[in-house]
């Protein structure tokens, strides 16, 4: 029976949102909070903060600090050339979500970091920079005492070389990157397995394919059985040419599998960071990005309450490649999804050209100094501040290191006479980002 519309009822159902609950949430929600807003709320609505920097609304206006809200899940792009302070500003973040510090704000609930890392490796290592954020293991002279807990990172284990350029830091814990085999389904081991990602697939890899399937189907509760998927291969006729080149992929594909369970796994603590560094001549921009992708994964299920994902000097490793394509559409929905996973995305990259797709769905975009036009546009499509381009590109090219423009229209910069927060919408803010309180590792070497 159809009942008659009441629409006196309907009334109940239209949000009678006060001015108070709209600041409230507006504040609470906010990634980056003003002094003012901070010091006003630290009681009720900002339960934690960490001070990233100061910003000036003009000339003869005085500094403002402002603060990062450790409280809330956020995603971040910054970008900017080398040596413009990027990774300085990236280590910012992180010492403000991992360091419980009267120098930095308030931190109740510290975060666990997985970092990506990945740059081209030769020579033994001769004139290879480590990821900037393994520093962080380590106290800045003027700040003692400052530093995260521990650091694990994990390496590729066809290059041991790198285990003892790291293990020179204190706090540092280095050990093989290694997957469980019985925790892999059919996509990732066919992505491991091209040898060449933008050539068609050969016939015999279609057979192999074909097994893998099967496997799948017979196999209880999707559990990969990989001896039984060798024993599969072995009764396959292959030919000789197309036998060496299964090898060829099987080999690179084992050197990553813990087939035995014993191999030791990154525990995603609270207060400590996990670095992966695929760095190595015989992984790929291509096979780094699957890898990472398939920790990822392993990380977000892990029962860490708060978590951080920070894509370190991006630009080396998210390229043109099948890898970098699902990492990018992964990385996408985990922005989308960051309140209800409880996830910060920081992507530092020097080429904004690089997953543009992800600078429009980042809460906060941070712009340190570059004097590329073709960089300015990709950041123009997404960030309706920059719509000055001779003005803003000259006061982009003038940043001085350490200084960045920051566009995030949901940060609270303060309250409008009638009560509703006064949001940095179709602003950019000139901010100067504030030192660090680990060692900084990527300073500049000098002649003199």
């Amino acid at each position: 029976m159809t009942t008659k519309p009441d629409f006196s009822l309907m009334d109940q159902l239209i949000s009678q949102k006060s001015v108070a609950t709209g600041m409230s949430q507006d504040i609470e929600n906010a990634p980056l909070l003003s002094g003012d807003i901070v010091s006003a709320h630290v009681e009720d609505l900002v339960p934690q903060y960490g001070f990233l920097g100061s910003y000036t609304e003009g000339a003869d206006a005085p500094y403002t600090k402002i603060f990062q809200n450790t409280n809330v899940p956020f995603s971040t792009f910054i970008c900017g050339v080398q040596g413009s302070g990027k990774s300085h500003t990236t280590a910012v973040m992180l010492e403000n979500a991992l360091l419980s510090s009267p120098y930095l704000g308030y931190l109740k609930a510290p975060v666990s970091a997985l970092v990506f890392n990945y740059g081209e490796f030769s020579n033994g290592g001769l004139g290879f920079n480590i990821s900037e954020v393994a520093f962080l293991a380590a106290a800045n002279k003027s700040f003692p005492g400052h530093r995260v807990k521990k650091i694990t990172v994990l390496t590729s284990p066809s290059n041991p070389a790198i285990n003892r350029i790291y293990a020179r830091l204190p706090n540092v814990e280095v050990i093989p990157f290694k997957l469980k085999a019985k925790a892999l389904d059919i996509g990732p081991l066919m992505a491991l397995m091209a040898v060449n990602e933008k050539s068609e697939v050969p016939l015999y890899m279609a057979r192999v394919e074909s097994i893998l399937r099967a496997i799948a189907t017979e196999t209880k509760e999707g559990v990969f059985d990989y001896d039984l998927f060798k024993k599969r291969l072995a009764m396959e006729n292959f030919d000789p040419k197309q036998t060496n080149m299964l090898e060829m992929r099987l080999g690179l594909l084992e050197s990553f599998l813990d087939k035995t369970g014993k191999a030791p796994e990154p525990q995603f603590r609270q207060g400590e960071i996990t670095i992966i560094d695929l760095s190595d001549p015989f992984v790929t921009p291509h096979t780094a990005c699957i890898l990472f992708k398939l920790c990822l994964e392993r990380y977000m299920q892990s029962p860490t309450p708060g978590k951080m994902v920070v894509l370190d000097e991006a630009h080396k490793y998210m390229l043109d490649n099948p890898g970098s394509k699902s990492l990018t559409a992964y990385l996408a929905t985990l922005v989308r999804l960051q309140r209800h996973k409880g996830a910060r995305v920081v992507i530092s990259t020097q080429e904004p050209t690089v997953s543009t797709d992800l600078i429009a769905l980042c809460s906060v975009t941070i712009v340190h100094r570059f004097t590329s036009p073709t960089w300015y546009a990709a950041l123009k499509k997404h960030i309706s501040a920059m719509d000055d381009d001779k003005a803003i590109m000259q006061q982009i090219e003038c940043l001085k290191t350490g200084e960045a423009l920051i566009y995030s229209p949901n940060t609270a910069l303060g309250k409008n006479d009638d009560g509703n927060i006064r949001k940095a919408t179709g602003r950019l803010l000139k901010v100067n980002i504030r030192m660090r309180v680990t060692r900084d590792g990527g300073e500049s070497v000098m002649a003199i």
